[in-house]
């Protein structure tokens, strides 16, 4: 094994140039194949982890519903039984609403959280999120995005009217000869009138695109609803990832009631992401793959051009076997040394890949990672060993059985024909 080892690494390494440069493109191919295969694997993986990990911070554990209504009445025995489960609740209050931010205008993209102050203060690090102002849900009083700060250009002390659709919606009835007309039933319209009293930032650009928070009570007078009930309750277990027996507990003493977790509530997505992983593997490790053919070119040629060596050596006495070995050990050595460069080119371009992106951002005028489209404003990325491992391992098991068919060739050479070849 020695013996086999050694000459196939000296055949890596020939005095004539063109083989010379055959072998570099061949451990090159392996090298980009794996580096590209790391560094998509890996940002699917960070974006999945991040993904999971925005949900998480953003959105309950599991939320609790009526199945018939959309109001929970009273939110209090519903909470009782989540803390008895032992989890944490709190009742909120959640719709769509239309926010006017000047005489003209208006955002209809928005969604209405409403809930306690301590409940957010306890669930979201508003001391991290906070961009000015401060966590205040007092009478007619909001908390909005950054981004919606921006994009309707207000400050903390500034005013916005909101429209409930509702109210809207009952200003006019439906004629039964066919059209509409005011409906003289209805009480005077104003619109709500809040004060912006913080500006936030979570991070995640749906989420701060859309959600604002103001206080339980001017929630249920927007939608005019009654005081203290609640359109969901929301829930926090102590494990996010790992809680199937709570969510059994819960489901158990409140049968009436629907239990979604955030994993339900997001299984298209999460399904999506995972899809696309195992989509982007199938897919890249062709390079790999053709990296392998790329192999047995170049030891095909190594073959014709060591008719001689072959021939000597099985003159004095190599086996087929032996003869074999050396030339599949050149492609496994060339599966090592490509994915092992490979492996530390992916890990430089990972480490450095947002200073790499925005490099490439300014030369070409383009945003490679949109936030609008990806949500997050940096590109994540998580290496994960598993996934290198079985890069690595797939990507020498091809290199190597991409050397079965020279070798088998070299095997069947005739010496007598090899040396008188020569």
């Amino acid at each position: 094994m020695r013996t086999e080892l050694f000459l196939a690494w000296r055949y890596l390494k020939p005095k004539r140039n063109a083989v010379s440069l055959i072998t570099v493109s061949s451990i090159l191919g392996v090298t980009l194949g794996v580096a590209v295969l790391m560094v998509v694997l890996a940002v699917m993986t960070g974006f999945t982890d991040l993904m999971k990990q925005k949900l998480v911070e953003t959105q309950a554990h599991f939320q609790i519903r009526d199945k018939w209504r959309r109001v929970i009445s009273d939110p209090a025995p519903i909470i009782q039984a989540v803390e008895a489960a032992g989890g944490e609740a709190a009742a909120v209050i959640q719709s769509p609403v239309l926010v006017q931010y000047d005489r003209r205008r208006l955002d209809m993209q928005v969604l209405m959280f409403g809930a306690a102050e301590q409940d957010l203060r306890n669930r979201l690090d508003f001391n991290v999120a906070l961009r000015a102002g401060k966590l205040s849900l007092g009478k007619n009083e909001v908390v909005i995005s950054q981004n919606m700060a921006l994009r309707w250009n207000v400050n903390v002390g500034d005013k916005l009217l909101f429209h409930s659709a509702g109210r809207l919606t009952g200003l006019v009835k439906f004629k039964p000869e066919g059209g509409v007309e005011l409906n003289s039933t209805a009480s005077a319209y104003l619109p709500a009138e809040f004060t912006v009293t913080g500006i936030y930032s979570i991070g995640k650009y749906d989420f701060d695109r859309s959600v604002l928070f103001v206080g339980l009570d001017d929630a249920a007078d927007l939608l005019d609803l009654p005081w203290g009930c609640a359109t969901s309750v929301f829930g926090w277990g102590p494990d996010p990832f790992d809680q199937k027996a709570l969510i059994e507990a819960i489901r158990k003493a409140l049968p009436q009631y629907t239990v979604a977790t955030w994993e339900e509530d997001n299984q298209q997505l999460l399904g999506v992401l995972a899809v696309e992983k195992r989509m982007m593997f199938f897919l890249l490790i062709f390079i790999v793959l053709v990296a392998a053919f790329s192999i047995t070119n170049t030891l095909i040629t190594s073959v014709y051009q060591k008719t001689r060596e072959i021939g000597v050596l099985k003159a004095i006495g190599a086996g087929d076997g032996s003869v074999t070995l050396i030339f599949v050990l050149q492609g496994f050595l060339i599966g090592v040394v490509g994915s092992g460069v490979g492996t530390l080119l992916g890990w430089l371009v990972i480490t450095f890949r947002n200073d790499i992106m925005h490099k490439v951002s300014e030369w070409t005028h383009m945003e490679l990672f949109p936030k609008e489209l990806y949500f997050f404003n940096e590109l994540p990325a998580h290496i994960v060993p598993g996934d290198v491992a079985f890069i690595v391992i797939s990507s020498v098991l091809l290199c190597t059985l991409g050397a079965l068919l020279p070798a088998s060739r070299a095997a069947r050479l005739d010496p007598a024909k090899a040396l008188r070849y020569e």
